[in-house]
């Protein structure tokens, strides 16, 4: 079926189908993988309510177009909770395929008749990570379509110069709508805007740089510029630069690197032999760029989760098809025989995962639910998992949902401290005493205030202002394990602290302002 150039797409893609089901199939085993999906579903259901607006109602330090797809879904199928999510877990895997297609067109057209490996081996290698990371529907599941798209659409250009300005348009919208999923896709760009160049010049990028930044701007007005450019762009200098020590670095990047290694070992030595035999061929130069830039989309911030990887795996398995092909497909079952042994290894690996921490949530979630007696109520999560709050069915009384944003706390950086908090119009300690004075104007207030913080550098025993509140504003309720549940007890109080906290935030634009009066500048 795979020998020849005019296999069956139909064949192909239930090949396919099949593939990703399967090692994807531990997916459907839990609720949530990692704390990101727990962050989007609870940033869907909020999208879905009556002033649901993207960095107003809830914040996020990615781009909007996930979030949204989320929200869309649970309003498409109806927002039932927990059922709704084996929904996007198909929708993830229907994602893989589409990548796995995408990536096969590529390889078919440098390489004929061995295209459908490269997409058998994505598919293989992409549950080859820690589950958390493999089996979750991450933002680098719906980034890859577009990135491989954009690539496809630019190499496109090259064989069909009569439609190259169009087909390069799209490589740019493709790569825009990459980005807009999540920032580090923008590096998709460099081999586009090199085969852009390649093939016309200054017309190239003229066409591809414009097709690229335009719906970025568009998606950017939509939502609001300044907090899109902010929370997306600007705003997480913050994030990138809690680091953590470098041991800590070094153990989670060679670790992660040496667990995405050898889940796809046969490409790598595959790539690395025919490279050291024959150097690095002239026409794989734009696939040796893409690989260079989705390496540097890795690095960035230096954090260097597991998940980050996946943005690799495309030019990876081509270049190892390419290095199969010329070589004869002497070793093409070897190579997809090893990863299929890796990747049934991080399956059962997958069914056998802990689920310590999840188990762990379901209770808090329960009670939650018995302390707000059942009904929906605006509650303070401080933790860094945001899926108690869509597990419990409450509503966020902040739209910053996790204590990571209010206290500096970064999961890939320092982890045993926090930086001191920042009072200014963009802090989101600021911005979360605004959101309580909204809720209380309202007749409403956070009702709820649960602690999920324990032995966390960012505990509120340890940062005075959230010490201050939970200890003169709320009363204990109950426990679970080491997560503590406690219930407003001072609405005045609470509405106080908060306009106070307000108050610091807006001191430095006051004082400046008041500067601005009583000396000001020449016009």
């Amino acid at each position: 079926m795979w020998d020849t150039p005019q296999a069956s797409w139909t064949r192909v893609i239930l090949l396919f189908l099949a593939v990703a089901t399967i090692t994807h199939l531990p997916a459907f085993s839990r609720t949530f993988w990692n704390p990101d999906e727990g962050f989007l579903a609870t940033q869907a259901r909020a999208l879905n309510t009556e002033d649901g607006q993207f960095y107003q109602i809830i914040v996020d330090r990615k781009p909007p177009l996930l979030p949204y797809l989320y929200a869309w879904v649970f309003k498409l199928f109806g927002d039932h909770g927990l059922s709704t999510v084996v929904v996007i877990r198909a929708l993830a895997i229907v994602v893989h395929v589409i990548t796995a297609v995408l990536i096969t067109q590529i390889a078919k057209r440098r390489f004929g008749r061995h295209g459908v490996w490269a997409g058998l081996l994505y598919l293989l290698g992409s549950a080859g990570m820690a589950p958390e990371d493999s089996q979750a529907a991450s933002f680098e599941v719906f980034m890859l379509p577009w990135t491989c798209a954009a690539f496809l659409l630019a190499d496109s250009a090259r064989r069909r110069r009569a439609r190259a300005v169009p087909l390069l348009a799209g490589a740019g919208v493709a790569a825009a709508l990459a980005t807009l999923t999540k920032q580090t896709a923008g590096v998709t760009m460099l081999p586009v805007m090199w085969r852009a160049w390649k093939d016309k010049r200054w017309k190239g990028l003229a066409t591809v740089i414009p097709a690229f930044a335009l719906p970025i701007l568009g998606v950017a007005l939509w939502v609001g510029f300044g907090d899109f450019f902010f929370w997306v762009f600007t705003g997480n200098s913050e994030y990138l630069t809690s680091l953590g020590s470098f041991s800590t670095i070094m153990a989670r990047l060679w670790g992660n690197l040496g667990i995405f290694s050898g889940a796809s070992a046969a490409a790598f030595l595959a790539i690395m032999y025919m490279t050291a035999r024959n150097g690095i061929f002239k026409a794989d130069a734009d696939l040796w760029l893409w690989l260079a830039g989705a390496a540097i989309g890795v690095s960035s911030g230096f954090h260097f989760f597991g998940h980050y990887f996946l943005q690799m795996l495309p030019p990876i398995v081509i270049l190892a098809t390419g290095a199969l092909h010329r070589n004869g497909s002497r070793l093409r079952w070897t190579m997809l025989g090893v990863t299929a042994i890796t990747a049934t290894l991080f399956l059962t690996l997958a069914f056998t995962w802990p689920r310590t921490n999840k188990e762990h949530n379901w209770e808090v979630a329960q009670a939650v639910q018995k302390a707000a007696d059942g009904r929906a109520l605006p509650i303070i999560v401080w933790g860094m998992d945001p899926s108690i709050y869509f597990m419990s069915g409450q509503i966020p009384a902040s739209r910053f949902i996790t204590a990571g944003f209010l206290s500096g706390f970064a999961g890939g950086g320092e982890q045993d401290k926090v930086p001191e908090i920042v009072y200014d119009p963009n802090s989101p300690m600021v911005g979360m005493a605004q959101d309580f004075l909204n809720l209380l104007r309202k007749g409403q207030a956070p009702k709820l205030f649960v602690d999920d913080s324990w032995g966390k550098p960012y505990q509120p025993k340890d940062i005075a202002v959230i010490d201050d509140l939970l200890t003169n504003y709320y009363t204990f309720v109950r426990g679970v394990d080491h997560t503590f549940v406690y219930e407003l007890k001072d609405r005045d109080g609470l509405r106080v602290w908060a306009q106070t906290i307000v108050d610091k935030g807006m001191q430095d634009v006051w004082n400046k302002n008041q500067w601005d009066f009583i000396n000001p500048g020449d016009d």
